[in-house]
């Protein structure tokens, strides 16, 4: 399993836009389509507003440079950290990634933890999952696989679909509790079903796996087809390994067998849940 810190930076890339977080797009809080503070010259009428959320968006202006102003990352910052003394979720999110990435400040996983960690304990889903896998990996906190758990759970409790996905990853993987095959598929199949490919994936492999148990072989194959068709461009990887493990089911499936998984597709692709949109990671926005 690759190191989850790199994939939870990716991820940040989408998700420090929402408060609940499951997963966004760019690399800060988005301003809404048609709003009146994604045009700069409306700046200074909106600086005498206050409001952490407008503040966090003219964070975003500064922090890509669009708007009408120049890029400034000093400027980005202490526009969130006024929204985040309001105990705005979203500006605290991006306020950790600034530091995770070494944008503008010197390079600190501990200082993004802690502006994650409040972000969480403000119930930010997205910020649970950050806070988990810094516990996961040992960087930016102390490396502990029971506390990662407990993020994530709490994350999942939020409806979470990666949440959802790591809980069942630490069940496959035996980390932070023993490890149980049934439970993980369990996990990885209610993210499925909101609509979350990468927990396909991972759920089809499991089922797949020689000598596995739970082992089903058409259910594996029925998923990989909804998940080859629901990944986007980003997910390149993902999607690719989605084609080999379908590649090579099919080559161990009858001709029986792929009838019934095609049935099954069918059933599944109708009740899975279809996000309008997909982060990097395969999360609804």
């Amino acid at each position: 399993m690759k190191s989850r810190i790199a994939v939870l930076l990716g991820v940040l890339a989408l998700c420090a836009g929402t408060a609940n977080a499951a997963e966004q797009e760019d690399t800060f809080t988005i301003p809404e389509s048609g709003a009146d503070y994604v045009d700069g010259k409306k700046l200074s009428k909106l600086m005498e507003r206050a409001d952490p959320k407008a503040a966090t968006n003219i964070g975003w202006l500064y922090a890509r440079g669009q708007g009408g102003v120049k890029q400034d990352y000093e400027e980005a910052m202490k526009w969130w950290r006024f929204a985040a003394s309001r105990g705005y979720t979203p500006a605290m999110n991006n306020l950790g990634l600034m530091h995770a990435n070494g944008d503008g400040v010197a390079q600190s996983f501990e200082e993004a933890f802690k502006w994650w960690m409040r972000s969480a304990e403000r119930g930010d889903a997205w910020a649970m999952n950050a806070v988990g896998d810094m516990y996961e990996t040992g960087q930016g906190a102390p490396k502990s696989p029971e506390l990662a758990m407990t993020w994530y759970r709490e994350a999942a409790r939020e409806g979470d679909p990666l949440g959802m996905w790591n809980v069942g990853h630490l069940y496959e993987e035996g980390l932070g509790t023993d490890p149980n095959a049934a439970e993980a598929s369990q996990w990885y199949r209610r993210a499925a079903e909101i609509g979350y490919p990468s927990a396909m994936l991972s759920l089809a492999r499991l089922l797949s796996r020689a000598g596995g148990e739970p082992h089903d072989d058409v259910e594996a194959y029925a998923l990989l087809n909804i998940a080859v068709s629901r990944f986007t461009e980003e997910h390149a990887d993902e999607a690719k390994a989605s084609r080999e493990l379908l590649q090579d089911l099919g080559r161990r499936l009858t001709a029986e067998q792929k009838l019934a998984a095609e049935s099954r597709r069918n059933v599944l692709d109708g009740e899975y849940r279809r996000p309008e949109k997909q982060g990097k990671d395969g999360s609804s926005i």
